[in-house]
């Protein structure tokens, strides 16, 4: 009994057995404490940057305009399902974002704020 494999049909097993299926699941960013505030807090002329620091902790960006400091909050989730080939692959991820943005001027004090419309859940 001849025992050998041909080329291609141990390409074919090789391929099979290297081949795999994978889904992922990721959170980038900062913790989206923003939705567990009341909207209300966030008084405009009255809330300071020290507020909104303890409340939220540090923003994703801090960003200097000329009358005005910016802090920008960021959570992304990322998911997604991917066929792993030898010589082929195919990823499908989509990615949600939830935003909040909050504008202060010179002295500190909060002047406009806006969040994403959805929320990401963590």
């Amino acid at each position: 009994m001849d025992c050998r494999v041909s080329t291609s049909a141990m390409t074919f097993i090789m391929a099979t057995i290297l081949a795999g299926c994978a889904s992922f699941n990721a959170t980038d960013g900062v913790e989206n404490l923003w939705r567990e505030i009341p909207v209300e807090q966030f008084e405009k002329g009255v809330t300071t940057q020290a507020d909104v620091l303890e409340w939220l902790g540090p923003p994703s960006q801090l960003i200097a305009l000329n009358n005005q400091t910016v802090f920008y909050y960021l959570t992304e989730k990322t998911s997604g399902k991917g066929k792993i080939f030898i010589v082929y692959n195919q990823v499908d991820a989509s990615s949600q974002y939830d935003r909040a943005i909050f504008f202060f001027d010179l002295d500190g004090i909060l002047q406009e704020f806006a969040y994403s419309k959805e929320a990401v859940e963590r």
